[in-house]
């Protein structure tokens, strides 16, 4: 063993070896090729024990991760007054390196493992998952035992700040089982989910366009076509294409050549999670045009999803003059513009695919399919004479 005098400097720097500490009798830092541990040397019944009673990791991301030689000392003497009184070894338990202690990940793992293996709604879980790995993506090497209250706070606020604050909630709504889970079993001290609170959302907008906006940014999106390019040219017509349909700008993004037959729009994928059929009108036909079934209407390049949307719509609206709207606000336009033409709330309601408790015992799939034809119709109609039926000659009025 190495006779040398053990400091809070020295211990992180000190070669493979064994050094008793000259403070505390039995007391050693063992220092490995990759580990460097504290260790109590004492006999009790006739038998020598050394367990180990915790490990120091220079320069450790977390104070708490590691122990240093007051801790130890500390710790040492704690044992060796445990062991005075009579406390049989057994029931004493070594301290797990953190490096060998079950991630934060590696929880979230155990976690879809055990629901996978009950089975249920699987697409309900891929997606909540998929939240909570992106929203924790920084802690998921960090020991789940040592992830904190602290630590889903900062995440919850870090998505919060870039203006998701839904996001935000879906995170807390959706680690909140994990954390439960993990605390039942033990994985983690305590479920601290319900303490971290959710980000209040900002006031609901209310912003609906005025016919002279309808009118500049529909003209401006074939402005936008003309400067060329595969994303001005897609983002041009899915503009005009989400104000004719009022659907959402994931939904239309998303969309296939395939997923239109006898202009009906069959949607299995979307926000509400059920299916959705759209009828088409001629002027949504017109903006689709034709391709292959597995080919995206409104592609980006190369054939795939469009990017760079912030900057398109920020064109657009250099191009329109119209300012502080969001792509979003042409959907509630055209639901308020359906409302104005006297269409049943009912009809607006399942275009916009919207949850409606009781109707379904009253209208059948078609009759719904059928109303919605007939608003989106209405609404085509009023729209080409908010815009001008030739969108090219209201372009050299300008």
């Amino acid at each position: 063993m190495d006779r040398i005098k053990l400091n809070s400097l020295n211990i992180s720097t000190l070669p493979p070896g064994e050094y008793p500490d000259q403070i505390v009798p039995g007391l050693q830092l063992t220092v490995g090729a990759r580990r460097r541990s504290w260790s109590v040397r004492y006999r009790q019944g006739g038998k020598q024990f050394k367990p180990v009673i915790g490990y120091h990791i220079p320069n450790a991301p977390k104070e708490s991760d590691s122990m240093g030689i007051a801790a130890a000392r500390d710790k040492a003497r704690e044992l060796l007054g445990r062991i005075e009184s009579g406390v049989p070894a057994e029931e004493r338990v070594a301290p797990v390196h953190p490096k060998n202690s079950k991630s934060l990940g590696d929880l979230i793992d155990a976690y879809e493992t055990m629901k996978r293996r009950q089975g249920g709604r699987i697409k309900r879980l891929d997606d909540g998952l998929r939240t909570v790995r992106n929203g924790l993506k920084a802690y998921l090497s960090l020991p789940a035992k040592q992830f904190s209250k602290a630590d889903l706070r900062a995440a919850r606020d870090k998505i919060a700040k870039r203006g998701a604050v839904h996001q935000s909630s879906l995170l807390l709504r959706n680690v909140g089982p994990i954390l439960r889970w993990a605390s039942a079993e033990d994985h983690i001290e305590h479920d601290f989910s319900r303490e971290v609170l959710k980000v209040v959302a900002p006031a609901k907008r209310e912003r609906t366009l005025t016919h002279g906006e309808l009118k500049a940014i529909w003209t401006a999106s074939f402005q936008l076509e003309k400067e060329g390019g595969v994303g001005s040219t897609s983002f041009g017509r899915l503009v005009r294409f989400l104000l004719l349909t009022a659907q959402r700008k994931d939904e239309g993004l998303s969309l296939k050549f395939g997923d239109i037959l006898d202009k009906r729009w069959k949607m299995t994928q979307n926000k509400s999670d059920r299916m959705h059929i759209v009828p088409l009108p001629q002027m949504a036909m017109d903006i689709v045009g034709e391709g292959a079934a597995g080919d995206l209407v409104f592609p980006g390049r190369s054939k795939g999803k469009l990017q760079g949307i912030s900057k398109l719509k920020s064109r657009l609206d250099t191009l329109s003059g119209a300012t502080d709207w969001r792509l979003h606000d042409l959907r509630r336009t055209a639901a308020s513009e359906m409302q104005e033409l006297g269409i049943a709330p009912h009809g607006i309601e399942a275009v916009l695919n919207h949850a409606m408790p009781g109707v379904g015992a009253i209208y059948l799939r078609a009759q719904l399919e059928q109303m919605k034809g007939e608003a989106l119709a209405e609404w085509a109609i009023k729209l080409q004479k908010v815009v001008g039926s030739n969108p090219i000659a209201a372009i050299k009025e300008q």
